[in-house]
């Protein structure tokens, strides 16, 4: 396993990430403490969870399962989403996030959180208040860093200008979506973590399963898949005739090439310079094992030009081409 800087930190953290969204729902506290505990074995030291995910249930479980290894972890979780029917269960006002903050840590039952996200934007609170209350997280030694998960650009620097300004602790990173058949974040997001000098974790490598190429025809899903469970999540996000058209196209590379389609997809994200880590989300322990498959593929520029051909830089599958006048830099091109 090989460790990269977060951001301009000093932490060292796994360049694959555990990501435990499936821990505590399809993949019960059993099933979920074997695949913590390899991933620990195999030099993993970076794990990812929310409070959300399962209803909490996922933070009670990998507490769990990394009390007696917790000085060999790097454990973040993530506020802001709504755990209650108040109107103040949700957000990022200083408030819910001081709630939902020890919330996490008694359902993980630590006393500190290496890595706190807020989920996702809340446009309601003012940046400062947000800011400052995970500053007053890091002072009191609750929270080692802070960070954010899908802010646009824009919002992510708005935050830096914020805390820099004002001597408030910074986000150490972002955790954006980004795969084959979802490029947007290399336009404006990746550019500016280059130049800030962020972490850069990134989520739905597989692009929830769709380039494992195991679904051949749009609208026609294995029993049991993600898509046909009508995770609204996907639907947003990933289920595009588009993406699945292009994931055929990368299979049949693929399979001339003697690699499988999944360990591809994850190997072309971790070929980008700008990004820390891959977050890997496995429910079962076939799956974890071949995610990791991804650490044996040697990169090759063919293969680049290859994902390129199929979705430019910069763009979604089904998008048409950029305006050659704004030149990409979201994989570490000048």
């Amino acid at each position: 396993m090989k460790y990269r800087l977060l951001g301009r930190t000093g932490l060292r953290v796994s360049e694959v990430c555990l990501g435990t969204m499936m821990f505590g729902g399809r993949t019960d506290e059993a099933h979920s403490n074997e695949i913590i505990s390899k991933a620990i074995d195999n030099g993993i030291n970076f794990i990812d969870t929310a409070d959300i995910y399962n209803a909490g249930v996922s933070e009670e479980i990998t507490g769990r399962a990394i009390a007696e290894r917790r000085d060999q972890v790097i454990l973040a979780t993530k506020g802001r989403n709504a755990m209650g029917e108040g109107v103040n269960d949700n957000g990022a006002s200083r408030g819910y996030l001081v709630r939902a903050l020890e919330a996490s840590l008694r359902r993980l039952g630590t006393d500190y959180i290496d890595l706190y996200y807020v989920h996702s934007p809340d446009y309601d609170t003012p940046m400062e208040e947000t800011l400052r209350a995970l500053d007053d997280m890091v002072r009191s030694g609750k929270v080692r860093y802070i960070a954010c998960s899908n802010f646009r650009a824009w919002y992510l620097a708005l935050a830096l200008g914020i805390s820099d300004r004002n001597g408030l602790d910074r986000f150490a990173c972002i955790q954006p979506l980004y795969n084959i058949v979802n490029r947007d974040v290399e336009v404006e997001v990746l550019p500016l973590c280059r130049d800030q000098q962020l972490g850069v974790v990134s989520y739905s490598g597989l692009a929830r399963g769709i380039l494992t190429g195991k679904y051949a025809t749009f609208g026609e899903y294995p029993e049991g898949s993600r898509a046909s469970l009508d995770d609204p999540r996907m639907v947003q996000a990933e289920l595009r005739e588009a993406s699945i058209v292009v994931s055929q196209q990368i299979k049949e590379y693929c399979d001339g090439r003697g690699t499988p389609c999944s360990h591809f997809a994850l190997a072309w994200c971790l070929a980008n310079p700008i990004l820390t880590s891959v977050i890997i989300g496995p429910r079962t322990m076939e799956q974890f094992d071949d995610n990791l498959g991804c650490l044996d593929v040697e990169w090759t520029d063919q293969d680049e030009a290859v994902v390129d051909g199929l979705v430019p830089p910069g763009e979604h599958s089904g998008a048409g081409f950029q305006d050659s006048a704004y030149p990409i830099t979201g994989r570490g091109r000048s």
